[in-house]
């Protein structure tokens, strides 16, 4: 009986996988259309754009295309958040964290079939900045964090879109 409900879970833990979300071989190519930008910074569309692109590039398997492409991944960045962590004894701010999020979703053209779609996908940085006092910091501007944010953005989005590959 004891086997019978183990093999029972075991299935049960596989239905939940969607075969749909296998990337085909015959998925090759990926049209990567500008992300929406909901926050207030212009520009981190661009960024983030620029970023999947080299890192799809830099990995192979999947291609960047304009022109005839077998997927196609859009996206919108919808939170950029600056939070201040600390003060020092002036109230002058210590350390930052900056929170961004992302929705994606990746698409095969031929089938029309939603491969992956992910939302609030998260990149969180914490940061020093100029004038910080905090002893060992590293001292960080707020575009070089931004930076590293849409680096690590980057670098989830096409492991989401890349791991059934």
């Amino acid at each position: 009986m004891k086997r019978l409900f183990f093999l029972v879970a075991a299935l049960a833990g596989c239905s939940f996988s969607n075969p749909a979300a296998v990337l085909k071989d015959n998925v090759r190519t990926v049209k990567i259309e500008t992300f929406a930008n909901k926050t207030v910074l212009y520009g981190l569309e661009d960024k983030l754009y620029q970023k999947i692109n080299d890192k799809l590039l830099e990995d192979g398997r999947l291609i960047p295309a304009n022109e005839n492409p077998d997927s196609r991944l859009i996206g919108e960045i919808t939170k950029y958040e600056l939070i201040p962590l600390s003060f020092d004894a002036k109230s002058v701010v210590e350390q930052y964290k900056l929170w961004m999020e992302v929705n994606i979703q990746f698409t095969d053209i031929n089938t029309g079939n939603v491969i992956t779609e992910e939302n609030d996908i998260p990149a969180d940085i914490r940061f020093y900045p100029p004038g910080s006092t905090q002893s060992g910091a590293i001292i960080e501007t707020e575009q070089s964090a931004q930076d590293r944010a849409v680096d690590e953005l980057a670098s989830e989005i096409v492991y989401q879109i890349l791991r059934y590959k």
